[in-house]
């Protein structure tokens, strides 16, 4: 497949005009970042007891799916940097406060490398190695979509473990998003 092929068909047809990769990707973490700090917003207002309650999920309490969450975001660029990706501890984050204050990094991180890439950049292959140890290569674009929808799968998590305590949280689905950036809804 030609380079020009594979250009054309990175770009998504958006109502009659083209959205290139980089944009869908900026947009998408937009998102992420806007649906990740209402999730810690609803965090931060828990007691200790709620935070750390041990709920059965995934991770078992909110703190710890948040840590995940945060983790995980901040091991892809590493991977695509071409080094090992390591695992923060829950432990180095007493609370929702802490969380928020070191995901401010990881989300500039994050936002400084989609913001190095061009087209041609995300559609390269990458190699890397998992946890487990498993090799695998994808295109960039392909690997650089995951921390959203990861995050997008716990905060359902999150979303249920705080109506079983009763907490009301916000919906945070993408086209919500949207919604409110287009003006037709409210935050």
């Amino acid at each position: 497949m030609s380079l020009r092929g594979a250009e054309r068909r990175s770009n998504l047809r958006v109502t009659g005009i083209f959205m290139e990769l980089k944009q869908y990707l900026e947009q998408l973490y937009d998102y992420n970042y806007w649906a990740n700090k209402r999730y810690l917003a609803v965090a931060e207002t828990l007691s200790e007891e709620q935070l750390f309650r041990q709920q059965g999920h995934s991770w078992d309490s909110v703190h710890a799916v948040l840590v995940h969450m945060m983790s995980s975001e901040r091991m892809w660029p590493q991977r695509w940097r071409g080094e090992k990706g390591t695992f923060l501890g829950p432990k180095d984050f007493p609370d929702a406060a802490s969380i928020r204050e070191y995901w401010v990094h990881i989300e500039k991180n994050m936002r400084g490398f989609i913001a190095e890439q061009t087209e041609q950049s995300l559609l390269r292959e990458i190699t890397y190695t998992n946890p487990k140890g498993e090799t695998f290569t994808l295109p960039l674009w392909q690997m650089a979509v995951q921390p959203p929808n990861h995050n997008t799968h716990h905060r359902g998590e999150l979303a249920a473990m705080f109506a079983l305590m009763n907490i009301p949280h916000p919906e945070e689905e993408i086209v919500q998003y949207f919604l409110v950036k287009s003006g037709q809804r409210k935050e």
